[in-house]
C-alpha cells in the first residue's frame, strides 16, 4: 500500500523524483539518508502554517550534496589542510 493512501498522510507535499534521488544517494548509508530527510523536512517546514510546507527536488539534492561531502571529509578525502586534534606539550 503506497503511503499517500493512508490517512495519517492526507497530503504528501513532496515534490521529487525518487529514481533520481536514489541514483544521487548511491554510497550513503541508511543513517545518511536519515540525515538528509529530516534535514530537508526541517528546511521546507518554515513557513507558519505547516499546509504550505513542501518539499521539492532542490532541497534533497542540497541535502544529498552536504551528506556526500561530509562524507568524503570524515573519510579523509579532505583537501584542505588538516586540522590538529588533541594537545602537545608544545603548545
Amino acid at each position: 500500500m503506497h503511503p499517500t493512501s493512508f490517512p495519517i498522510y492526507p497530503t504528501l507535499r513532496v515534490e521529487a523524483d525518487y529514481a533520481v534521488l536514489a541514483e544521487l544517494s548511491r554510497g550513503l548509508s541508511g543513517g545518511d539518508i536519515l540525515n538528509v530527510c529530516v534535514n530537508a523536512i526541517h528546511a521546507g517546514s518554515t513557513d507558519v502554517d505547516s499546509a504550505n510546507w513542501r518539499w521539492t527536488q532542490e532541497m534533497i539534492e542540497a541535502e544529498i550534496a552536504k551528506a556526500k561531502k561530509a562524507k568524503a571529509e570524515h573519510a579523509g578525502e579532505k583537501t584542505g589542510p588538516m586540522r590538529r586534534i588533541g594537545v602537545s606539550i608544545a603548545d
